[in-house]
């Protein structure tokens, strides 16, 4: 499953929103590359559980998922389940954030 979201800013604006206002208490890091070439990206993690923010745009061709260009970024997870993303959804809705879960890609 992936949570895509509509965000005015740069990836790092998208990371800092999200890990004060949505996943407090996780750590966060920087990364290059996704083992796909994928560029930068944030990865949250917290008690075995990773979550991996990246760019949804043409610039970051190996993770751009065209289908959904409209939203500029988009989270999924590596280890913990869709239930992260179901929480993040939530709490970024309630910020009034525009995001959307998604099963394809």
């Amino acid at each position: 499953m992936y949570l895509y979201l509509k965000f005015d800013g740069q990836l790092e604006d998208v990371a800092r929103y999200v890990a004060s206002n949505t996943l407090q208490g996780w750590d966060i890091e920087l990364r290059e590359g996704l083992n796909l070439g994928g560029g930068e990206y944030y990865k949250f993690e917290r008690l075995g559980a990773e979550v991996i923010l990246v760019c949804n745009d043409a610039d970051h061709a190996e993770v751009f998922i065209e289908e959904r260009k409209e939203f500029p970024f988009y989270f999924h997870w590596r280890d913990g389940g869709d239930e992260i993303l179901e929480e993040i959804r939530a709490k970024l809705i309630a910020a009034g954030v525009v995001c959307e879960l998604h099963e394809d890609t």
